[in-house]
């Protein structure tokens, strides 16, 4: 790594030439550097700059290896901060102190820090404050993500949500790379300004919360929380106003998540409880990052005294969100019905979220919300994503040479996080069409207009489940139950319209449609559901494609299908266990099929459906691509590289690339869109390669597959998704 001494040595060294009780200092060079040594501060970059150097009286504890070798180890320091915009905001000599801080980031090779200053101090023209924390951002090779989310958190107008700048930071003249310095959450003046003696802030903390002094499980859900913080401070033991409070708070979430689990949950009494702005602001920002860390940890709730309800919140850790993984269980599916079924993908922790949305009341405000303030927010947040990029870049670059992290495995468990671009541009890139994806996504789910699907399921031991909202799991996952029936209906629709249903039952087959309402499979037979089949009637099918997927035995998730087609694997003897149903508007779909390696041409599957064989060793010799009708003019343009002829010329959706006929693997193809569509969508596309399995999706004319390698494409998926500003 980098270390910059300049004149500190230098002067650590003149000084033991006139008081020779100097030179064992002198020796312990910047590591063990005296307080009152003064030396010239510079920016490393464009950011402003905060320099540590550690001043204990032990100089033992004055180097990085012991700050980093436990998170106990608090040293006292002098901090200065230089290069801010405004030079009456830079620091000079500040007495602190700082020690490590965080959990899974703490592990990794660039830590964590808090600092801790002697007393209140504005940084970079945040409030006044004595605690600061100095995010590393390892996790998040686009260094920008938990900046994303505290801004938007910020912008939606949830209270308290920490304010952020990116500076560079040195310890003991050893550049450390870029770090994001935010307000800590924590019970303070201008941090959570709680006002009551009693009142508490909390953490959901289902990872580490046993290692607090004050934590409980609830009743119903048998999740972890923690005291965190008090208006009235915490301590052992705590004081007897706390003390009632935290009795008080344990007994309040258990009769609030009584309300959240019954069957018929009572909305009146339930919204009594919650301050339901800032569950829904907190929702949004958490679901447009798909952020694991929901059910988990490091979720945050505070309620100021006897007289008040619960509010969510503040945001807080953002480093494994907006597709730092790659598997939808953990938030990398950028189309997922996230929030509202994360307990349930990932089989463990909190389901507060997906308990509000099975109430329609919930989902109303949650549509009123998002037409009203977060749909603009949200669409602009890949401009401000290259806001941020140009504002780090030098910092950025400087970071990754002393950090070497590009283009390596993942920090993440193996098969989990996302393929790591080989640099920095290519990570901000893959956050950003991460992000303006998940925005599209979301600006088709909600809004004022869009209707309410609810349904339940009758599962195996269970009888009729609760009611639930659109895109919420209903079923079971990882119990083997079958699903028996199936009721589907909506509300608040705008147009004429109903949804109708049709299931595969064991031993009898397609019972035929069936209305609104009707129950669709068996009751009290045992029989399992083994296909499902949904559609839409009148204006409502003019407006909306019904959207759903079935989870099924021995196969987990199938594809999602729309429209009438049959999700599920009927006439096989396996049960659907779970399914999901949404809405979404109608734009132009993608229609596709494969010609096949001894199969020849398969059946037209569309938007995001898998097209070829996998696990069979088969290549795909052709390719026929044709976009629906929609509200804007223009065309799909394709091309295919096929073995032994190279690149082909672009086509349109007429005629079909690669080869029929001549045993010639279709290797590699790009896809783009053509007039007005190609300013209003975007087409994403990959491949699953010979030798590779599936690459990450790439868009708008890039290259999925391989060319040089030899190696065939076996399975594509193609979907045709609304740009974002």
């Amino acid at each position: 790594m980098n270390i910059r001494r300049r004149g500190l040595v230098a002067a650590l060294a003149s000084m033991a030439l006139l008081f020779p009780g100097t030179a064992a200092l002198a020796q312990t060079s910047a590591t063990a550097a005296a307080p009152t040594v003064a030396s010239a501060v510079e920016p490393l970059s464009n950011l402003p700059l905060i320099s540590v150097v550690l001043a204990d009286p032990d100089p033992t504890h004055n180097t990085i290896t012991y700050l980093n070798a436990s998170k106990d180890n608090v040293v006292p320091s002098t901090v200065d901060l230089v290069g801010a915009q405004d030079p009456a905001q830079n620091l000079t000599a500040l007495s602190a102190e700082i020690k490590g801080r965080g959990n899974f980031t703490w592990t990794l090779a660039k830590k964590p820090y808090q600092l801790k200053f002697s007393s209140a101090q504005s940084v970079l023209g945040m409030a006044p404050a004595k605690t600061w924390v100095l995010l590393a951002n390892h996790a998040d090779t686009a260094l920008l993500r938990n900046k994303v989310a505290f801004d938007l958190a910020r912008e939606l107008g949830l209270p308290y949500s920490p304010e952020s700048r990116f500076v560079d930071l040195e310890i003991n003249g050893q550049d450390l790379g870029n770090y994001l310095i935010t307000e800590k959450v924590e019970v303070k003046t201008n941090r959570v300004e709680l006002q009551d003696d009693a009142g508490l802030l909390l953490e959901l903390d289902n990872n580490y919360g046993l290692a607090e002094d004050y934590h409980f499980y609830t009743k119903t859900s048998n999740t972890l929380f923690v005291l965190k913080d008090a208006k009235g401070g915490v301590s052992v033991p705590l004081s007897p106003t706390v003390q009632t409070a935290y009795t008080d708070i344990q007994t309040y979430l258990n009769t609030l998540e009584s309300l959240l689990y019954a069957p018929k949950p009572d909305w009146t009494k339930i919204s009594s409880m919650i301050d339901v702005e800032s569950f829904l602001k907190y929702y949004f920002v958490f679901d447009l990052t798909e952020n694991p860390e929901i059910v988990a940890s490091s979720v945050y709730f505070y309620k100021d005294g006897p007289n008040d309800v619960l509010h969510a919140g503040p945001v807080w850790d953002f480093d494994s969100s907006e597709g730092s993984y790659a598997v939808e269980h953990l938030g990398g599916d950028p189309e997922s019905e996230y929030v509202k079924n994360a307990s349930v993908l990932r089989r463990r922790g909190n389901g507060w979220f997906g308990e509000l949305f099975r109430n329609p009341q919930f989902v109303t405000a949650a549509n009123q919300m998002y037409t009203g303030e977060v749909r603009a927010k949200i669409d602009a947040l890949t401009s401000k994503i290259d806001g941020y990029a140009a504002e780090i870049k030098q910092s950025a670059n400087r970071n990754f040479q002393i950090w070497p992290v590009l283009g390596k495995p993942s920090v993440f468990p193996a098969g989990n996080g996302h393929l790591v671009r080989s640099t920095w541009a290519g990570e901000v890139s893959y956050l950003r069409d991460w992000v303006a994806q998940r925005a599209g996504f979301l600006d088709g789910s909600y809004g004022e207009t869009v209707p309410i699907v609810r349904y339940s399921t009758h599962v195996s031991t269970i009888g009729w489940q609760p009611t639930m909202s659109t895109g919420q799991i209903a079923g079971t996952i990882g119990r083997s139950l079958r699903v028996e029936a199936m009721v589907i209906s909506h509300q608040n629709a705008t147009v004429p319209g109903s949804i109708q249903g049709n299931a595969y039952v064991q031993s009898l087959g397609w019972q035929g449609w069936k209305g609104p309402g009707s129950t669709i499979g068996t009751t009290g037979r045992g029989l399992r559901m083994e296909g499902v089949q949904l559609r839409l009637t009148d204006q409502l099918a003019a407006k909306y494609d019904i959207s759903y997927r079935a989870h099924v035995q021995n196969n987990g998730w199938m594809p999602w299908v729309r429209n009438g087609a049959t999700a599920g694997l009927p006439g096989q003897g396996l049960r659907i266990e779970a399914v999901q149903v949404r809405l979404l508007p109608k734009g132009p779909n993608a229609s596709y099929r494969s010609h096949v390696q001894g199969i020849g041409w398969m059946p037209y599957v569309t938007n995001g459906t898998s097209s070829g064989t996998t696990g069979r060793s088969l290549r795909i010799e052709a390719l026929q691509l044709k976009v629906s009708a929609g509200p804007y003019t223009g065309d799909i343009s394709y091309r295919g590289h096929v073995q032994s002829i190279g690149w082909q010329s672009w086509v349109g959706s007429s005629t079909f690339i690669g080869t029929t006929g001549r045993g010639l693997r279709l290797e590699a193809l790009q896809i783009k869109l053509t007039g007005e569509r190609a300013a209003h969508y975007a087409v994403r596309y990959r491949a699953y390669v010979q030798d590779v399995g599936w690459q990450q999706w790439v868009w708008d004319g890039a290259t999925a597959g391989t060319t040089g390698l030899g190696k065939r494409i076996e399975t594509v998926q193609i979907e045709v998704i609304p740009k974002t500003s």
